[in-house]
């Protein structure tokens, strides 16, 4: 073995320790564009999803406009007009096209009137009176409720019955 062997070994240990070194900056300059990125990502995800949340009811409002337009033309009929039925045709048609819309977007009446059994799930009862309906069963809608889809967002305001009067 001479002299220069070792000055060898080492020239290319340090070599490689070099090598290394600029492996561990690339890695770590990789590492922190990574996670740039995915904070980027993060930012991008947070700000559609608020977006979402702001402009959700766009739709339903856009299709619900004409309807408003309508009640505004009746209120102002109303003010010069006698022809009572003429209005209520009028606001009926209004209903009718106000109702297709909700129908559209998946909001329907919850059903169960007068004579059901009370449903905590869909009724709120308001009131216990005695009635001829067996106790328990609605006797008198006072709002009626709705659901979207499955699930209620307005229970429906009832009445219950107490039983048999005596």
């Amino acid at each position: 073995m001479s002299d220069t062997e070792p000055n060898i070994d080492q020239s290319e240990e340090m070599s490689d320790v070099e090598t290394l070194q600029q492996q561990v900056l690339e890695l770590r300059e990789l590492a922190q564009r990574k996670a740039a990125e995915v904070e980027n990502i993060r930012r991008r995800a947070a700000l559609e999803k608020q977006q979402l949340v702001d402009y959700a009811s766009e739709h339903f409002i856009t299709r619900m406009l004409p309807v408003i337009d309508d009640l505004h033309a009746a209120v102002e009929a109303s003010k010069s007009s006698t022809d009572f039925a003429s209005l209520h045709s009028g606001i009926e048609m209004i209903y009718t096209k106000a109702v297709k819309i909700f129908e559209d977007a998946g909001v329907r009446v919850i059903e169960g009137g007068v004579g059901e059994p009370f449903n905590v799930d869909v009724h709120e009862a308001l009131m216990h009176m005695p009635s001829e309906q067996p106790e328990g069963h609605v006797v008198q809608v006072i709002q009626r409720g709705y659901q979207i889809h499955d699930k209620v967002i307005r229970h429906a305001k009832v009445v219950t019955s107490a039983g048999g009067t005596e």
